[in-house]
């Protein structure tokens, strides 16, 4: 009991924050041969850093390559924008 007074005469919050929700997707496979991009891009603000990424994956769901980047300062779209060009020029490089 003694820690919650002290937290309280700090005021701290006692309350656990709620839970993340969570979203349940579902992952199909491309084509045979084929290979499929899964990305994203985040900004914190707009404008503000940003970053984005992508995985690539067969039609038997393996790992065939990945990227990160971080992003200066960007908008939104321009976030959006630098992502799918990097995934198109890393898929036309390998093939």
């Amino acid at each position: 009991m003694k820690e919650f007074v002290i937290l309280k005469a700090f005021n701290e919050k006692i309350h656990p924050p709620k839970a993340p929700k969570i979203k349940e997707i579902s992952w199909h496979p491309p084509i045979i041969s084929w290979i499929k991009c899964i990305s994203g891009g985040v900004a914190h603000g707009s404008p503000d850093i940003a970053a984005c990424g992508c995985v690539f994956r067969d039609y038997q769901a393996n790992f065939v390559g990945c990227y990160a980047s971080n992003i200066d300062v960007s908008f939104d779209l321009h976030a959006e924008l630098v992502r799918a060009i990097l995934a198109i020029e890393i898929a036309f490089d390998k093939g």
